[in-house]
């Protein structure tokens, strides 16, 4: 069985391949000093008082994520509407690209208030998903 990739504790097990993707992630504190990981290209977060809890919380997030949209089958179709480009089929696709930061900051006012707002470490992730996307 393959491993999903996530650097914040979580293995995903998966019988299926896994292609490998870079993620932009995120961590900021909030006014509350919450630490908060947060990924534009999934639009998911993660919290906690530290940041290894919002490492860990911010994988129990993707593992949901990855778990329900496999589960009903739309995990291509959500990365499609994210911004992802797919090439192939959507439910075996070759190729699978994220987003540019420009158009995730272009079309997500979040992202655009979180680096207005807070003072922000960035850095890049590589995460597993499982080869059915």
């Amino acid at each position: 069985m393959a491993q999903y990739l996530y650097e914040g504790g979580i293995d995903i097990k998966s019988s299926q391949s896994l292609v490998v993707v870079n993620l932009l992630l995120i961590h900021f504190q909030d006014e509350h000093n919450v630490h908060i990981i947060y990924s534009p290209h999934l639009d998911l977060s993660g919290y906690g008082d530290t940041l290894e809890t919002a490492k860990t919380s911010f994988g129990v997030a993707l593992e949901d994520f990855v778990e329900y949209t496999v589960n009903k089958k739309t995990l291509g179709k959500v990365l499609s509407e994210l911004g992802w480009k797919l090439k192939g089929e959507h439910r075996k696709p070759g190729t699978v690209i994220a987003p540019g930061i420009k158009s995730v900051i272009r079309d997500n006012n979040y992202v655009s208030e979180i680096f207005d707002k807070y003072p922000v470490n960035t850095y890049h992730q590589e995460i597993g998903l499982p080869g059915c996307v």
